[in-house]
C-alpha cells in the first residue's frame, strides 16, 4: 500500500455522468478486485477520500501495461465524483492503494461466469483480462448503459446481456441469464448492486456453486479503522458463527457463502 500524489494522464467524459480516468502512478503489484482511496480535494470540503474500484493498468501511451499506471471508470453521483469530474490533465490527486483482497482464481477445469450490474462491471476487467475466457453476464437499466461493455470486447469472453426494459439484450434481470447457465462445474465472480448480489448468492447456493461477490459500501478510511463498512458474516466452523467484517480490508471480495445476506 501506498500514499502519494498522482499526475492526473486523462479525465475523459464517456457519456452522460460517465468518466474515464488515467492516473500516472509506479504502483504495487495491483490485483483483479483491488480499489484505491482518492482524495479529490486539497481543501476540507469534502474531507474524506472516496472508494474507486481500478479498472485496468495502464501504459504511458494508454496501452495495457504493467505498473506504469492505473484507470478508474466512475459515474458522477455526488459531491466527491462532481469536483473530480472537473479535474484536468497534470492537476494532481492524494491517492492510497492498492487496498483490497482480490478475486482468487479459478480451479483448473472450472467454467467462469461473471455476474455484474451496472458500474459493478469495473472490478472484473482485469479478471476477464487475466483469465482471457469466460461468459459475461451484463445487466442495465437500458441499452444507454451497455457502452460499458466496450472495454471487455476483444478479451476473449462471451457476452450477454439483459436490460429491465428490454432495449438491449434479453428483457429483464441478469439472474435470469444467470439461472440458464449454472453448472455444477461453473465458479461465480460478481459485482453490482446488493439486491443483484443477493440473488446471485441464492442461485449459487442452490446449486451448488462457488461464488465470489465484491462488496460495494461506502468507505471512509478504506483501511479497516473507522468501522464504517461493516458487514455481518457467518463463521461456519466457530459456535458463535456470526462476527463482522470489514470490507475495505477483509473484502472488497467474499466467499458468498460467508455473508449473513438477511442483514444486507
Amino acid at each position: 500500500m501506498q500514499s502519494v500524489e498522482s499526475k492526473i494522464l486523462y479525465n475523459d467524459r464517456l457519456a452522460e455522468g460517465y468518466y474515464r480516468l488515467g492516473l500516472s502512478w509506479k504502483t504495487p503489484e495491483v490485483k483483479a478486485g483491488h480499489f484505491v482511496m482518492l482524495r479529490v480535494s486539497d481543501g476540507m470540503d469534502p474531507l474524506l477520500r472516496r472508494p474507486f474500484g481500478v479498472l485496468r493498468l495502464i501504459g504511458a501511451k494508454g496501452k495495457a501495461s504493467r505498473g506504469t499506471g492505473i484507470e478508474l471508470l466512475y459515474r458522477v453521483v455526488g459531491r466527491g465524483t462532481g469536483i473530480l469530474s472537473a479535474k484536468r490533465p497534470g492537476e494532481t490527486l492524494g491517492i492510497l492503494g492498492p487496498l483490497g483482497n482480490g478475486f482468487p482464481v479459478p480451479d483448473k477445469g472450472q467454467k467462469v461466469i461473471m455476474v455484474t450490474g451496472g458500474m459493478g462491471i469495473v472490478p472484473l476487467h482485469m479478471l476477464a483480462q487475466r483469465l482471457g475466457q469466460g461468459t459475461l453476464l451484463f445487466g442495465a437499466r437500458s441499452k444507454k448503459e451497455t457502452f460499458l461493455l466496450e472495454d471487455f470486447k476483444g478479451l476473449g469472453l462471451k457476452i450477454k446481456t439483459a436490460t429491465e426494459d428490454g432495449s438491449a439484450g434479453a428483457k429483464g434481470l441478469v439472474t435470469a441469464l444467470l439461472a440458464k447457465e449454472l453448472a455444477p462445474e461453473c465458479v461465480v465472480y460478481a459485482c453490482g448492486p446488493m439486491g443483484m448480489l443477493k440473488a446471485v448468492s441464492r442461485l449459487c447456493a442452490a446449486e451448488g456453486v462457488k461464488c465470489f461477490v465484491s462488496l460495494e459500501r461506502s468507505m471512509a478510511c478504506g483501511i479497516g479503522v473507522c468501522l464504517g463498512c461493516a458487514v455481518r458474516t457467518i463463521n461456519h466452523e466457530a459456535r458463535e458463527n456470526r462476527n463482522y467484517k470489514m470490507v475495505c480490508s477483509d473484502g472488497p471480495v467474499f466467499d458468498s457463502r460467508d455473508i449473513d445476506w438477511e442483514l444486507l
